[in-house]
């Protein structure tokens, strides 16, 4: 156990309830956001820089959704049952007239289905668990039953920057030269 794993063990209430999964899927979560801000977005994290670069990516060739079925399905599942929110939903706390609550809303209850609309839900979504993860929201319930969510954005995060890398809508080299 590192030391900072020591100190989260005798600190952070929580932490030591935590499954070595969920560990390792918040840590992977934090490197792929940080990447993805960085690679993807230029270190402009916000709902409109995302839906602007899904937008571009989708007018250069069709947006397949397979890789990300299976998260758009566990994010439908836990955020919307019989077209309605759960409490969970309001958990992603969204802020402001542009904070993507409708555009993730009309995605989940099926109310509009594009691919580009799907694959921009998704981003917001895990944008909201990257701004409740670091701004400390989740440690208010001990980051409890995560593990599905972090799986997912994870999965996501890496689907959505090969889509990105093979439409040459990345800088591999990074913003800083």
């Amino acid at each position: 156990m590192s030391v900072a794993q020591q100190w989260l063990k005798a600190n952070a209430h929580g932490y030591s309830d935590l499954t070595l999964p969920e560990v390792a899927a918040i840590n992977e979560f934090c490197l792929l956001w940080s990447f993805f801000e960085e690679w993807v977005l230029e270190n402009n994290a916000s709902v409109g820089e995302i839906k602007a670069k899904v937008a571009e990516a989708a007018t250069i060739s069709i947006l397949e959704l397979q890789p990300f079925n299976g998260a758009l399905e566990y994010f439908k599942a836990r955020y919307f049952a019989d077209g309605k929110a759960t409490h969970y939903f309001d958990g992603l706390r969204f802020q402001g007239k542009n904070s993507g609550r409708i555009d993730v809303e009309n995605v989940l209850c099926g109310t509009d289905a594009g691919n580009a609309e799907a694959l921009a839900a998704l981003l917001i979504i895990i944008y909201r668990l990257r701004n409740n993860l670091l701004h400390g929201e989740k440690w208010s319930y001990r980051v409890k039953d995560q593990l599905g969510n972090f799986t997912n954005a994870n999965i996501v995060l890496m689907g959505a920057m090969d889509l990105f890398r093979s439409r040459g809508l990345c800088n591999p080299e990074g913003t800083k030269k």
